[in-house]
């Protein structure tokens, strides 16, 4: 008796895309990845203090961004279902979709080449599509109800996330206590990236800063200011807390600690409303934790552009090309994202850095806003900051523009032109004169010296720490005073709240009012700075060896390097810094001096215990 064959498996019946199945399997592989990526943000935000360089409502952009890049795959394909018609099987179109959602998820884990990436994704869209496609009625009833229940969970955590943002302001003045009667307004403008020895408020033979010299007869100038950090995160870190950039803990990957008391949450005790508005959205914005105690913060813009930029495939390599090439004179990138693919993806959330003037604009539009209650007001300008590209003509007012310099020295002037334009609004308003202005740089920039090319965050040399710091305070500080001693933008924090009338020992440091109301500056805090180590260094980059320490006194500079190496600058007359004094007689007794102040200002022996970054 022979055994019975089995039957012959009948293949599945071929199931056409209708057009609104191309619409509805867009909009659920937008929700797939948008949500998968939102998720992965916030555990790594939330979870693993990692930052993701995202901001509050991330949730609506990675939404925005994602639908509008796959309803722009099913703008052709639904085209092409319709010239078509029923040739087109639905198989087919819910494999492009899957594969495209699994890709995007697939690129926020790096640790594979990019090809495996997009095979992988492939992979597993094949297999969603055949999925779907087995029982066509069923499988879109499934993918219609992952794209509504995607869209309406996606958007409840964007509006939970941004309400409370957006619209908590009022109750957050609102339960602010009665300010003192004559409590000053505060206005702190930090100019990202901008070294002293370019402007001529500082003897530059370039006309960089033609507002800030007329303002400096109404000011108290610095003339030897340093910062605590060589890039944004770890000075922004200090200047807002007093602590010194390893103690505050912000770093390439992490926040700040949040345990940390800021000059926002202290002068909200007395009763100032507080907003900042950072044009350097990756390092200054709300996730470094500078943000804590405003009432109003701005870092990432909310816009089509910025939703575009949240989503992993304009992350890649070509997704930049194919966003740069819509923009004049960069067509050429268009070509090169079609025809050299490049799927590599750079984390750092990009954001085009808003120009200084709209950075007042937004500034003086929340000044309004708040009524007659004093305020704190932070501005972030980076218009000085890499890719040097500064607007309304200046890249190219000096020299032309032939050199990056020249365009980092218009950048400068174009930040000037806006302070300008801010002092002048507030004296038309009647404001000035009640208003303290501070004018800072977070950190400098280096143009080749000691072999460093154009860049900052990677050494402890002078051009990253001498920075701008001027003061005017009617009433207050001395109007035309240059002091010439050395001082910390540490202090910075101190200041801030002595300002706004909080007693000394509020915030670590010490107020700067001591150094104009007096010219002596003794007893301010130590000049100290630290760099912590690379993360992706560059083979010249001294912080590749590890973390960076370094004192400055009146005559000396002293740098620690991380394999042990020392340095000693008589950084007054060896501007370079090329002749190193550690080794000679004199220079071993203060190489041991400064390593025991360092200690001291740390509060830790000699070295530092190298753990993490710093």
């Amino acid at each position: 008796m022979t055994e019975p064959r089995p039957p012959i498996p009948t293949p599945a019946r071929r199931v056409p895309a209708g057009l609104a199945d191309v619409w509805w399997l867009a909009i659920a592989g937008a929700v797939v990845a948008a949500a998968i990526h939102v998720a992965y943000t916030e555990i790594s935000f939330r979870l693993f203090d990692r930052f993701t360089w995202v901001n509050r409502e991330f949730a609506w952009l990675a939404l925005g961004g994602y639908l509008a890049s796959f309803l722009a795959f099913a703008v052709p394909i639904a085209a092409l279902v319709l010239v078509l018609r029923r040739r087109i099987s639905l198989r087919v179109v819910a494999s492009f979709f899957a594969a495209l959602s699994a890709f995007a998820a697939i690129l926020l884990y790096q640790k594979i080449h990019p090809y495996a990436q997009l095979a992988l994704g492939i992979g597993v869209g094949v297999q969603v599509g055949a999925w779907i496609a087995r029982d066509a009625a069923r499988g879109m009833r499934r993918v219609r109800a992952i794209a509504l229940v995607g869209v309406l969970s996606l958007g409840l955590a964007g509006l939970a996330a941004g309400a409370r943002h957006r619209f908590g302001e009022p109750g957050r003045l609102a339960a602010l206590p009665t300010p003192a009667a004559d409590a000053p307004n505060i206005v702190l403008l930090i100019m990202d990236t901008v070294r002293a020895a370019n402007m001529s408020l500082y003897g530059y033979a370039r006309a960089t800063t033609p507002v800030l010299d007329a303002l400096a007869h109404e000011s108290t100038v610095f003339d030897w200011a340093f910062s605590a950090a060589p890039w944004t995160a770890p000075s922004h870190a200090s200047m807002m807390t007093g602590v010194w950039p390893s103690e505050a803990g912000a770093d390439f990957l992490g926040p700040m600690h949040d345990s940390l008391p800021t000059v926002a949450e202290q002068l909200a005790k007395r009763g100032y409303a507080s907003g900042g508005f950072m044009a350097n959205t990756g390092y200054a914005g709300y996730q470094v934790g500078i943000a804590r105690g405003f009432t109003h913060y701005e870092d990432y813009p909310f816009s089509f552009e910025q939703a575009l930029w949240s989503t992993t495939l304009a992350q890649t390599g070509s997704g930049r090309n194919l966003m740069d090439g819509l923009k004049p004179g960069q067509r050429w990138r268009l070509r090169q994202a079609i025809l050299r693919p490049n799927f590599h993806t750079i984390r750092v959330r990009r954001a085009e850095a808003q120009p200084a003037a709209h950075i007042a604009r937004n500034f003086f539009a929340w000044r309004d806003a708040i009524g007659p209650r004093p305020y704190f007001a932070m501005l972030n300008f980076m218009d000085a900051h890499e890719p040097y590209e500064p607007p309304d003509g200046f890249s190219k007012r000096f020299n032309g523009g032939k050199e990056p310099m020249d365009h980092y020295d218009g950048g400068i002037a174009y930040e000037d032109s806006v302070i300008g334009t801010i002092v002048s609004r507030l004296r038309e308003r009647g404001e000035l004169d009640r208003t303290v202005i501070i004018v800072v740089a977070d950190h400098g920039e280096q143009w080749g010296e000691h072999g460093l090319a154009s860049s900052h965050a990677n050494s402890l040399y002078m051009p990253l720490l001498h920075v701008p710091l001027l003061v005017r305070a009617p009433g207050r500080a001395t109007a035309g005073q240059r002091i010439s001693s050395i001082v910390s933008l540490r202090d910075i924090a101190a200041t801030l709240v002595d300002l706004g009338g909080a007693p000394p020992g509020t915030l670590p440091g010490v107020s700067l009012a001591n150094a104009w109301s007096s010219g002596r500056t003794d007893k301010q805090s130590p000049v100290v700075a630290e760099a912590c180590a690379a993360v992706n260094p560059l083979p010249t980059d001294p912080t590749r060896l590890g973390p960076i320490k370094g004192s400055l006194d009146s005559t000396w500079h002293y740098i620690h390097y991380g394999d042990g190496s020392e340095a000693l600058y008589a950084w007054r007359t060896d501007r370079e810094e090329l002749d190193n004094r550690a080794a000679t007689p004199e220079g071993r007794a203060v190489v041991e001096r400064h390593r025991a102040a360092i200690g001291r200002a740390l509060g830790t022996g000699w070295p530092p215990p190298r753990r993490g970054l710093f």
